[in-house]
C-alpha cells in the first residue's frame, strides 16, 4: 500500500457522465452535484439504478470517475475530485486512511459481492491438485482476505499465534495440498485465471470481468468489516448529501432495486443493518 499519487491530470480525464469535473484538486464542491468514485464491477451500476434517482429526485445531479485500482480513489476522494467513493470494505478504507494519513470516514454498508475462489481446471475445492499454484492479491488487506477465504475453504489452515486481519503466506500453518502462491494486482487476477489452478477475485473485479459468482468453487463468507461502503471525507460525514445518501440507502426504493430478480445483486451479501 506504498504506490504513489498517479498525476492529477490522470484522475481529472477519468471523469464520465453529464455533470463531469470542472477541475482537480482545490476545487470547492457544489453540495448538489456529487461525483462518485468507483472502480470497475458492479457498485457504479447499484449507486446509478439504486442511490442515484432519488438524489436526483432531491435536486442533486450526479456524475462518476471511474479508477483502475484500489489506491486512487481514496486519493481522488481525499483532495476534493470527487465527494463520494463506493469500492471497498470498511477494513481497507480504515488501514489505508491510517497508512496515509487521511480524513475519511464511511457512512453506510451496501450489499456486497463476497469473495470467490474460481478455478478453470477443478469443479471444487476438494478436486484441487497437490502442489497447484493459487493467485491471490498483493495488496496487503486483500491479500490477508484471501488467505482466510481459502482457510474458510479448509484447504489451508492459518496460525492460531496471528492477527488474521493481518496474515500473509508466511502464516500459514498447514497447506496440506502444498498449494503454491503467486500473489498479483487485484484487478488482474480474472486475468491469471487460466494459468493457475484457482484464483481468489474480489467479487466486484470478477463480475467486470463476466465472472457468474454462482461459478465459484467456493463463496466467501463475508464477516463485519467486509462489507463495502459509500465514503466521504470525515468533514463531509454530517452534510446534507451524505445523510441522503445514507436515508436512501435504507429505504424501500433502494432495497426494491436490491431484490430484483433480474438483476446481479440477489446474490450479494447483506449488511446486519440492511432492513433498518
Amino acid at each position: 500500500m506504498k504506490k504513489l499519487l498517479r498525476p492529477l491530470s490522470l484522475v481529472c480525464a477519468l471523469a464520465v457522465g453529464a455533470a463531469a469535473m470542472t477541475g482537480c484538486g482545490s476545487a470547492k464542491q457544489d453540495e448538489k452535484n456529487i461525483r462518485v468514485g468507483v472502480c470497475a464491477g458492479p457498485y457504479e451500476d447499484m449507486f446509478k439504478e439504486g442511490i442515484q434517482p432519488k438524489l436526483e429526485e432531491k435536486g442533486y445531479s450526479v456524475s462518476y470517475v471511474e479508477f483502475s485500482d484500489y489506491v486512487l480513489p481514496n486519493n481522488a476522494l481525499a483532495e476534493n475530485e470527487i465527494d463520494v467513493n463506493a469500492f471497498q470494505h470498511s477494513t481497507y478504507l480504515k488501514k489505508f486512511s491510517e497508512e496515509h494519513s487521511l480524513y475519511l470516514t464511511y457512512i453506510t454498508e451496501i450489499p456486497t459481492a463476497a469473495m470467490g475462489v474460481f478455478s478453470d481446471t477443478f469443479k471444487s475445492i476438494d478436486e484441487v491438485a497437490d502442489g497447484s499454484e493459487a493467485a491471490i492479491p498483493n495488496d496487503d488487506t486483500n491479500l490477508a482476505r484471501a488467505l482466510r477465504v481459502l482457510e474458510q475453504t479448509g484447504i489451508i489452515a492459518l496460525s492460531d499465534e496471528i492477527d488474521k486481519s493481518k496474515a500473509t503466506v508466511n502464516d500459514i500453518s498447514e497447506n496440506p495440498k502444498n498449494l503454491k502462491f503467486r500473489e498479483v494486482n487485484a484487478e488482474v487476477l480474472p486475468t491469471v485465471l487460466d494459468s493457475v489452478g484457482i484464483a481468489v477475485i474480489n467479487g466486484n473485479y470478477a463480475i467486470s470481468a463476466g465472472l457468474d459468482l454462482a461459478d465459484a468453487v467456493y463463496n466467501e463468507q463475508l464477516s463485519e468489516g467486509y462489507y463495502n461502503v459509500i465514503a466521504v471525507r470525515t468533514a463531509d460525514k454530517d452534510k446534507d448529501f451524505s445523510k441522503d445518501i445514507v436515508s436512501i440507502v435504507h429505504s424501500d426504493d433502494f432495497r426494491n432495486v436490491i431484490e430484483d430478480t433480474s438483476k446481479i445483486y440477489t446474490a450479494f451479501n447483506r449488511p446486519a443493518d440492511y432492513e433498518k
